[in-house]
């Protein structure tokens, strides 16, 4: 009986535990190099990011407005990937 609600404890901890630990690579510490390169990724928060954040906001910011030129707009934001170089990752 001592051995069962042992067991018991044991497999309610295991199962407390386990989902803490599910999504930990993708999302919780993740090991960098030692070298680590700028990314045009927005959720990022290097200098790079943080330009092509600014280009990101402009475009959806010019996007809102009723009669807007889309083609201008998108023109601008390919502009703007660019000189933050990010030219590769636009569409």
């Amino acid at each position: 009986m001592k051995s069962r609600a042992i067991v018991i404890a044991a497999a309610l901890f295991a199962g407390m535990a386990a989902p803490s630990f599910a999504f930990d690579g993708l999302y919780g510490s993740s090991v960098r190099s030692l070298v680590t390169k700028a990314s045009c990724n927005v959720l990022e928060d290097d200098k790079q990011a943080l330009c092509a954040r600014k280009c990101d906001d402009d475009f959806i910011s010019g996007k809102m407005h009723y009669g807007a030129d889309l083609a201008k707009i998108a023109a601008d934001k390919k502009a703007c990937d660019e000189k933050c170089g990010c030219a590769e990752n636009t569409k």
